[in-house]
């Protein structure tokens, strides 16, 4: 691209590499977009503090913490003076990591330096915080950005129901989707997810159903996600004959079932002991091209020496096997 550009005797300038660096990045080929800040620099360009966010965000995004840190070293000597988006990146970074007291260090540090951390910041704190098992200080972290007038978005809120969901808090983040005033967050599929694999995963299954009711009530389109999580709660319920309807209404709104809908499915109906229903998935599931996982090959064996020789589901467990 570089070339034909140069060949029409268009010379590429800052903002064109920072674009070129940038998709590089994004899709996780961070040496090439290396090579083309080396390629800049040849050039006679100056790389600048998008060029050198960019580097940090892709190394951060493949977990090259190191890596990310000796760009920021890098571009501090040059005296380039880093910003919220280049701290966002390597914050974010960390708490992937589960480096949470490096992140709650930088958190503290940029805001000593004078910088306003935003709903980003806030954001990745607050994962950081519910992945290390700390669900006191991500509240007090989320009360304390609404205190300083910083608006929670979306992801903020998917971030904080997941992670009270997560630590065993589904009544509380229930409570707090109940509390959100937006139309646009009470409309949001991700965060009906949410709660209803929460409530699901802590022992509520008819709160979880009354959450899908309602979602379907409201006239929202329940994703993969969504049917998934239900046709699980369905099976561990026993309700085996809502759990055929639900498949079905599934696909008739248009929405395919996927590998992780198949698995689920087949895994609870052997549990169930449903060993003629899960043949007839396991076929459906193989003959649409997914393969079961571990954990239904783990459900699968123990079956082996309990069905007849002329069994389908020895067959496709033997051929799988």
């Amino acid at each position: 691209m570089l070339r034909d550009m140069e060949e029409e005797g268009v010379s590429p300038s800052v903002d064109t590499f920072n674009i070129l660096v940038n998709a590089f990045c994004k899709q996780g080929s961070v040496k090439d977009a290396e090579l083309a800040v080396q390629a800049m620099v040849r050039r006679g360009l100056n790389p600048d503090v998008i060029t050198y966010s960019a580097l940090i965000d892709g190394y951060c995004l493949r977990g090259e913490i190191d890596d990310a840190e000796k760009v920021l070293d890098g571009m501090v000597k040059r005296d380039i003076v880093p910003n919220i988006i280049t701290y966002n990146s390597l914050i974010n970074g960390y708490c992937k990591k589960k480096q949470i007291d490096k992140a709650r260090h930088l958190f503290q540090y940029i805001q000593d330096k004078g910088l306003i951390p935003d709903v980003v910041t806030y954001s990745s704190m607050l994962q950081g915080l519910y992945g290390s098992g700390n669900p006191a200080a991500a509240r007090e972290l989320f009360n304390e950005m609404q205190a300083k007038g910083l608006a929670p978005n979306i992801c903020t809120y998917r971030i904080l129901l997941h992670g009270m969901c997560k630590n065993s808090q589904s009544p509380d983040a229930l409570a707090l989707f109940r509390s959100l005033e937006s139309k646009e967050l009470m409309e949001d599929v991700g965060l009906y997810n949410i709660l209803i694999d929460g409530c699901s995963k802590c022992g509520k299954p008819n709160e979880a159903m009354d959450l899908f009711d309602e979602l379907c009530l409201k006239g929202l389109k329940p994703n993969v996600r969504t049917y998934t999580v239900m046709i699980s709660v369905y099976c561990e319920e026993g309700l085996l004959g809502k759990c055929k309807e639900l498949l079905r209404k599934m696909e008739e709104n248009g929405c395919l079932p996927n590998s992780v809908t198949y698995n689920v499915l087949v895994q609870e109906l052997l549990k169930k002991n449903e060993c003629r229903e899960a043949e007839i998935y396991l076929e459906e599931m193989i003959n649409r091209g997914f393969m079961p996982n571990h954990a239904t090959f783990e459900n699968l064996l123990p079956w082996i020496p309990n069905v007849g020789k002329d069994s389908r589901l020895r067959t496709i467990i033997l051929k799988l096997t």
